[in-house]
């Protein structure tokens, strides 16, 4: 009994860490954005499973190596395949009152995809 309470109360807190970020916490447990670079794209992050998703990225080919949760929102560092998916690119995902996807490059540049 005791354990279902700490496990509800758990819950909860979580759910309102979450609703407050930006209002696009979903019922299922995942946020999801728009965003547009050279193509639009979404990107949709499940949160109790700790998976991401990205329409312009294949399947399984993303790998979240740190979520940061705090009063900007949630911040997630991940890596992606580039072009030809034999090397990773760093991306951060920001879900927020700002919304964003960057992209780092191996030649020390980047850019930024605004999101909705």
């Amino acid at each position: 009994m005791h354990c279902m309470n700490v496990c509800r109360m758990f819950g909860l807190t979580v759910f309102f860490c979450f609703s407050g970020v930006s209002g696009h916490v979903l019922a299922a447990g995942h946020m999801e954005m728009q965003c547009k670079g050279s193509k639009s794209y979404d990107v949709i992050y499940e949160v109790k499973s700790n998976v991401l998703k990205m329409s312009n990225q294949s399947a399984g080919s993303i790998k979240v190596l740190k979520v940061q949760n705090d009063s900007d929102g949630i911040l997630i560092w991940a890596t992606v395949p580039a072009i030809g998916g034999n090397v990773k690119r760093d991306v951060l995902i920001l879900f927020g009152k700002e919304k964003w996807v960057k992209y780092f490059f191996g030649n020390g540049s980047n850019t930024t995809d605004k999101c909705d």
